[in-house]
């Protein structure tokens, strides 16, 4: 038999180990909690939505910029981010729904590439940043009331260029010019807001403006060769219509012996002769800065709308040779030559 001291001691060894054991266990779980909550923390995805109005070299650049600033950053798509970019091929309405399905699946950022893509987003919400780029005129856009202090929920870059450059590279080019032909694409504002820059800017340079209005590209080709024939040459404005259909614009010139005048190097790639434009990659890439001060806590208010002083003659070698034109020295010193993509 056990005595009732053993049975004392035994219960105490028995009671110990039970309290050890609860002890334990729930150390356990606490520690696993802690786990949890860090995966769960770790495991955090920023959503971006991007807007794009129509797939082209020129928006596709500022889109590679935008993301390689957030990767070379530390925001890889995939890994601690989820981009999704959605392309409205063009279709303004189908911009509204893009930005509308962004708000619906609540996206921590959106990036709208294009004014019209802007304009849908910021009618869509108030409350989730929105970042723009390859927007001419966000003022007149209706994006921003002030470009150095925005207000509500919106910032971003402008792909302005001074155009009276563009226009004297033009004519020195094509010595004793008059009239310059503008295609534009009559429902983007941006196109609006440059044609009248245009006007303004050629006066400056003793030239004259004649617009070439359109609405799609099926009217592209026989509203420019109704025009060519009194234009010496023709200037590309920042239109996305205009920079999708470049092959159109190659092939008049071509036909018609009549160089064109691009705003930047996709264009002058896609058929124009040359530009002293801008670098659409290093736009989006700012526009992925700035994207990264936002996620970092910074208010869009303290974030003035930007663009880039940085602008690069370049010029299409298969165009001057196809044209047979002569460039003068100082010209071909200072450019960048590429060949088309055609």
């Amino acid at each position: 038999m056990v005595g009732k001291k053993h049975l004392t001691s035994l219960s105490k060894c028995l009671g110990l180990i039970l309290f050890s054991l609860i002890i334990l266990s729930l150390v356990g779980c606490s520690a696993s909690d802690e786990t949890t909550t860090s995966q769960k923390n770790s495991q955090e995805v920023i959503s971006i939505g991007i807007s794009q109005i129509i797939e082209n070299p020129v928006l596709d650049l500022a889109r590679d910029g935008f993301i390689d600033a957030l990767k070379e950053k530390g925001y890889e798509d995939g890994v601690n981010i989820d981009i999704d970019t959605q392309y409205a091929q063009g279709d303004i309405a189908l911009t509204a729904t893009i930005a509308e399905n962004f708000v619906s699946q609540n996206k921590d950022l959106i990036l709208a590439i294009s004014t019209p893509s802007a304009q849908s987003a910021l009618q869509s919400t108030e409350e989730i940043p929105i970042l723009f780029t390859a927007v001419t005129d966000p003022v007149s856009a209706g994006l921003v009331k002030n470009m150095d202090s925005p207000e509500g929920n919106i910032t971003g870059t402008t792909d302005m260029v001074p155009i009276e450059p563009q226009l004297e590279l033009g004519k020195t080019i094509f010595p004793g010019s008059k009239k310059v032909g503008v295609p534009y694409n009559t429902s983007e504002t941006n196109s609006q807001v440059q044609v009248e820059l245009a006007k303004e800017a050629a006066r400056g340079v003793g030239l004259e403006i004649v617009e070439i209005p359109i609405t799609n590209s099926s009217e592209l080709e026989p509203a420019l060769s109704a025009k060519v024939q009194d234009v010496d040459f023709l200037f590309l404005p920042s239109d996305n219509l205009i920079a999708s259909s470049m092959s159109i614009i190659r092939k008049v010139s071509l036909d018609n012996n009549i160089g064109a005048i691009g705003v930047d190097e996709p264009m002058v790639k896609g058929g124009a002769l040359a530009c002293e434009g801008l670098d659409y990659y290093k736009l989006g890439y700012q526009t992925g800065l700035m994207a990264i001060e936002i996620l970092e806590g910074n208010k869009i208010k303290d974030m003035p709308v930007v663009g880039t002083e940085e602008t690069e003659l370049t010029i299409n070698e298969d165009m001057v040779n196809s044209l047979g034109i002569t460039l003068p020295d100082d010209i071909l010193e200072n450019a960048v030559m590429v060949e088309g993509d055609n």
